[in-house]
């Protein structure tokens, strides 16, 4: 249901698309205007504005008001019959980039609600009656209750599980523990990183970073890190930055609600970038910076991420923040 409703969103503002500056003359139109006689066939042309990543084509010669019309008498054509562009065959930046973007609002809508769920998450203290209930669950599933104050060592070890209830006796909450990231994690970072460009420059876009993994330790992880990016080069057309690596974080500062860190990644990337030039490229990632953190409650965190990332030949700065819930 989440990713239907997250589909629809998309779908929506994806179908308002990018105008581009290419014209396209409908079928029927282009058949009336061969049927008009040449000297009249520019006064009346019906064209529709195309989207962009739809077919490009190359610069003309231009044409001015003095460019005298030239009438070919009709005979043989000789046609010259070039193979299909890469354009048709090989993916378009812009089209991934659009896919990408569903993918960061799933990740988005993801992240809303571990965060309402797994980071809102009361761990802490709190205050009990000494006879409040407490439930026991056995090794083999067996059940049983005790109020605190009678539960036993043995009793204790017996039992697998061990369940309280607010509404069981007077509870008083005492405040959350500390941040804690032991366990599974997950990141959505957003922000903005430079991209190589086949036109030898580095071009500043939109980058986002979708992170799943785990912390064996409190300071010590090992996350996957997918980074999906775009930006424009300098005809205006598209970059697509795709980036898979795994990364590991070093995480020693805690300084109350304040953590800092280090990260070193490696992986594999991809960029496709639009235009009249090859510019398509895959290879090793490899890159890394610093980690800053807000602590918001034991498994919720704001986190900030700021590095270098060398990719196709170019060392490239990369910043985004966002959520992780641990």
């Amino acid at each position: 249901m989440l990713r239907s409703f997250v589909a629809v969103l998309t779908a929506a503002a994806l179908a308002t698309g990018c105008l581009s500056q290419s014209y396209i003359i409908p079928k029927k139109d282009l058949r009336a205007l061969a049927q008009t006689p040449p000297e009249q066939r520019g006064q009346h042309v019906r064209v529709r504005q195309a989207f962009e990543g739809e077919d490009a084509p190359p610069a003309a010669p231009r044409v001015d008001s003095g460019t005298a019309v030239v009438i070919v008498a009709p005979g043989p054509r000789h046609v010259h019959r070039v193979p299909a562009h890469r354009h048709h065959n090989a993916p378009s930046a812009k089209n991934e980039s659009d896919k990408a973007w569903f993918w960061v609002v799933v990740a988005i809508a993801v992240g809303i609600g571990l965060a309402a769920t797994e980071g809102a998450r009361y761990d802490g203290w709190v205050q009990l009656n000494p006879m409040h209930p407490v439930h026991l669950y056995g090794p083999m599933g067996e059940y049983t209750w005790v109020p605190l104050a009678q539960l036993d060592p043995q009793t204790a070890e017996w039992a697998q599980k061990a369940i309280v209830r607010p509404n069981e006796g007077p509870w008083r909450p005492l405040g959350r523990a500390p941040l804690d990231r032991r366990g599974w994690a997950y990141s959505i970072l957003l922000g903005s990183a430079q991209m190589p460009s086949v036109y030898g420059n580095d071009k500043v876009g939109f980058m986002s970073h979708i992170q799943i993994g785990g912390f064996p330790d409190h300071h010590l992880g090992v996350m996957l890190d997918i980074g999906l990016g775009w930006a424009q080069n300098d005809i205006g057309a598209t970059i697509f930055d795709s980036r898979w690596g795994l990364e590991l974080q070093l995480m020693p500062v805690d300084a109350g609600p304040f953590h800092a860190g280090l990260f070193g990644q490696g992986g594999l990337g991809s960029r496709i970038e639009d235009g009249p030039k090859d510019a398509s490229r895959q290879g090793v990632i490899y890159g890394g910076g610093a980690l800053l953190q807000l602590e918001l409650t034991t498994h919720l965190t704001l986190t900030g991420r700021a590095g270098l990332t060398r990719t196709f030949g170019s060392t490239v700065a990369d910043i985004t923040g966002g959520i992780s819930v641990y």
